[in-house]
């Protein structure tokens, strides 16, 4: 999922406007350099980046938490709507052609925007807020200090944040080399596919167990 999660952020920051997915931070100082009059269309982008995300973990983060209280739900199907979401991008930008009109790259960076939102709330709420997928700041944060007081290498955190840069490798190649016509798209479509299948798989094994 990580990975993944970088494959989308350098997909919408190359394809899509110059924005990112999932980085709330980077994208909100972005809208304020917009409404300040440095470049409305980059904050305008920005804006709609921020609005669909916090849309996409609303609808996850309910998910998510409807099957912690022992709804019909599993844990991983909050991964269902992320999948929903990025597969209909993957299927407008192959009709597409893989070049899009403005207004579509727009929707699409906001479809996007909110599968990202979906990944990061359901992550939160299903597995714990140790774990993010698509915001690594704290994790890196944690880490760095961790081993500055503590001597502690936490080569999780290091681990994960090499997976989103080679996402982000993996998206870029593909979309600059034109390695595989409609790689860019189908990569972190097909890993949150294969998350949300192991998830399932490892639900079901605890239940029969």
């Amino acid at each position: 999922m990580t990975f993944s999660a970088g494959a989308v952020n350098a997909w919408g920051f190359l394809a899509l406007g110059g924005v990112f997915t999932s980085v709330v931070t980077a994208n909100s100082a972005l809208t304020g350099v917009g409404l300040g009059g440095a470049d409305p269309r980059l904050g305008a982008l920005a804006a709609v980046a921020v609005v669909c995300y916090v849309l996409g973990a609303a609808g996850a983060g309910w998910a998510a938490g409807h099957a912690q209280r022992g709804g019909r739900l599993r844990p991983a199907d909050f991964l269902l709507l992320e999948l929903v979401l990025l597969w209909a991008v993957v299927a407008w930008w192959l009709a597409a052609g893989g070049d899009p009109s403005g207004g579509e790259r727009t929707a699409m960076l906001g479809i996007l925007a909110a599968a990202m939102g979906c990944q990061n709330a359901g992550v939160r709420v299903a597995m714990g807020a140790q774990v993010p997928t698509a915001y690594l700041t704290g994790l890196l944060t944690g880490a760095v200090t961790d081993a500055v007081t503590s001597g502690r290498v936490q080569w999780p955190a290091l681990v994960t944040t090499a997976l989103l840069i080679l996402g982000a490798a993996a998206a870029a190649a593909a979309l600059l080399e034109r390695l595989l016509p409609g790689a860019a798209p189908l990569l972190p479509a097909l890993l949150v596919a294969a998350a949300w299948l192991t998830g399932r798989a490892r639900t079901g094994t605890r239940r029969a167990s």
